[in-house]
């Protein structure tokens, strides 16, 4: 089979705990991901809340140094997306949380230069670019700025984590298609869910700008006391297919960076996903949209 992640944190939990990204004790490693047969990984380099100027952008720049260097000893496994190598694993570059580019517009420069081609404006916090998920705020002069470079570079922008406000600026200054990685619509009972799963009219508006968005894991984000597991998945593909959003909907798992239910905690139960969806009646034309083709087709049109 095929699949395309939108969203991972798995290259910084490997620099953190000096593991390496071909074999771990993680919710993914190359070993298991090339079980799937073909599988694109979108690697999001975290930048915690309390980084920023300086700081922030030599964090980002040492884990990206750890990436490339994971991506050259493994190259029977794994390369970058463009390049025409032949492997399981194809690999891009993301930024979660724009303070990584040290709060300048040569430091986003930079970061493509290293080969970032998504950026996650916020995390949970305020930042340079605006608000974050469990943050008030709207984007700022310099967010405004930072969006419309990002967009003339090239660069994918990602809402995930934006809080509302911040949100409905970004669609007044941004021009381009962008994605939501990792969120959910906002049906799940949980306090979390609000702060981090996407209202139908922000669904409407990505999709109204050809976006994506990449269903995510965390528990918090998809569970409750009525869906758990698979079950929760489906829950959320019926919410979305009610929004005719068949060309929308896409992986954004969010692997090594949150609590995940068993049934889904490691990347070769992407195929057991699969499998149970086709069992639950959901055609194979549907499923290969959302668990690669929508993502592949966006990526090859924006970032060809």
């Amino acid at each position: 089979m095929k699949s395309f992640d939108l969203h991972c944190d798995t290259i910084g939990e490997c620099y953190k705990k000096s593991f390496s990204l071909r074999k771990n004790e993680l919710h993914l490693d190359l070993e298991r991901g090339k079980s799937i047969g073909e599988h694109t990984q979108v690697f999001a380099i975290w930048i915690p809340d309390e980084l920023r100027g300086d700081t922030a952008f030599s964090y980002f720049n040492n884990v990206a140094d750890f990436y490339h260097s994971q991506i050259k000893e493994n190259d029977d496994l794994i390369s970058y997306y463009n390049s025409e190598k032949k492997t399981p694993i194809k690999a891009i570059l993301a930024m979660e949380g724009a303070s990584g580019c040290g709060g300048s517009i040569k430091g986003l420069h930079s970061a493509y230069e290293n080969g970032v081609r998504l950026i996650t404006l916020t995390w949970n916090a305020n930042n340079e670019i605006g608000g974050g998920a469990f943050a008030e705020g709207g984007i700022t002069p310099y967010g405004k700025e930072f969006i419309k470079e990002a967009e003339n570079l090239g660069v994918i922008l990602d809402v995930s984590h934006l809080n509302r406000e911040s949100f409905f600026d970004f669609i007044e200054v941004s021009s381009k298609p962008f994605v939501a990685s990792h969120s959910n619509i906002d049906i799940v009972n949980t306090y979390k869910s609000p702060k981090r799963n996407l209202t139908k009219e922000q669904v409407r508006l990505i999709k109204e700008r050809n976006g994506i968005i990449g269903i995510n894991f965390y528990v918090d984000f998809i569970e409750d006391e009525n869906a758990v597991g698979f079950d929760a998945i489906d829950r959320q593909l019926n919410a979305f297919l009610e929004m005719d959003c068949e060309d929308v909907i896409s992986l954004g798992s969010d692997y090594d960076g949150c609590r995940i239910n068993p049934l889904l905690s490691s990347v070769e139960k992407l195929a057991d996903l699969y499998n149970w969806l086709n069992n639950k009646g959901y055609n194979e034309s549907l499923l290969n949209k959302f668990f690669y083709q929508n993502a592949e087709s966006f990526f090859k049109k924006i970032n060809p």
